[in-house]
């Protein structure tokens, strides 16, 4: 009959190393998970900021004033921030008619940018008669998402 001696101890201590490193993975992943998910989250209030923004500045367009950009302008302003979000809105006469009023959002920490997103929304100018104007959307799609090359 052949001692197996310490064979026991072996195996445990093989055992444990492997549920350690299972368990070790296990953290990871849950700590991967909670990064993505605060990350989305933040993702999501930046573009919803660009999109108030977007929207603000198109509820406050004042055609008179903007009647005397010429075509190819670009105005920009910086409306109040909010909490660790700046943002710039940009307005361009495109032509006679047509206006694109887009918003910047920035993510900041400090003084790093960390996540930006913009939001584009084309007015078109409609004059019915002399005495009133007003700036309408493009029908097709109220707003676009833009992304940076």
């Amino acid at each position: 009959m052949s001692q197996r001696r310490g064979f026991a101890l072996a195996l445990s201590i093989v055992a444990i190393v492997i549920i350690a490193a299972l368990a070790a993975g296990v953290l990871f992943a849950s700590g991967q998970e909670a990064r993505i998910g605060r990350s989305e989250l933040m993702d999501q209030k930046v573009f919803a900021f660009a999109e108030r923004l977007a929207n603000d500045a198109v509820a406050e367009f004042d055609i008179a004033s903007r009647d005397s950009m010429p075509p190819g302008t670009v105005i920009s302003y910086a409306p109040p921030a909010a909490a660790n979000l700046d943002g710039t809105v940009f307005i361009t006469r495109l032509d006679s008619s047509l206006f694109q009023v887009v918003a910047e959002a920035k993510a900041t920490s400090g003084n790093t940018t960390e996540l930006k997103r913009r939001v584009g929304i084309t007015l078109r100018v409609q004059r019915p008669d002399s005495l009133s104007r007003r700036a309408l959307r493009v029908g097709e799609q109220a707003w676009v998402a833009l992304h940076e090359m």
